[in-house]
């Protein structure tokens, strides 16, 4: 009788074993989450700058003289200075005619801005005469890549005899071009 009881033993026991093996396995069968954010345009400041750095609102050239805007040697460096960037990776930056302003020459179709008394104030990108001319007639808008959050970009302004005239046409006085340099962030 020791023999079945034993034998009896097991049998339950390895029953009860197989059918807690056998259960159906329970928990939870997926989850789900949801994702939130708010999609914001990139930030920067963008500031005119003269060649030292300092921020300006008015190129100066000082007194400019006929030989001098005949011989086209009157330039000014300075630069547009991108700051404070984040989530900016590059802009365009384009030249236009500020408020009041228009391009020289008697049709207004030139390249220089027109500053007063025949004469204008070509921009370019870069060196004069070497870089790119920022033309007031066509308007050509510039990339600028922006790496981390600062960028400079080097620009000049030389002062000139407006488009279609000559030097004789050029009178005395105070000239100035208001230029508006509308940026365009990516």
């Amino acid at each position: 009788m020791k023999k079945n009881t034993f034998t009896l033993l097991a049998l339950a026991l390895s029953t009860g074993l197989f059918s807690i093996t056998a259960g159906a396995i329970t928990g939870t069968t997926s989850v789900q989450a949801t994702f939130t954010s708010t999609i914001g345009a990139g930030t920067c400041t963008a500031q005119i700058q003269n060649a030292s750095g300092q921020p300006i609102s008015t190129l100066a050239f000082g007194d400019v003289f006929k030989s001098d805007l005949v011989a086209q040697t009157r330039s000014e460096p300075f630069k547009i200075a991108f700051s404070g960037c984040a989530g900016v990776k590059s802009a365009t930056v384009q030249a236009t005619k500020g408020t009041g302003g228009s391009c020289s020459g008697t049709a207004l179709t030139g390249d220089s801005f027109a500053g007063g008394h025949e004469t204008g104030f070509e921009v370019w990108k870069g060196a004069v005469g070497t870089g790119t001319l920022l033309s007031c007639n066509t308007t050509p808008v510039q990339n600028v890549t922006i790496s981390g959050a600062t960028a400079n970009v080097d620009m000049a302004a030389r002062i000139v005899i407006a488009s279609g005239k000559t030097i004789a046409d050029v009178t005395t006085g105070d000239v100035s071009a208001p230029v508006t340099f509308v940026v365009t962030y990516q």
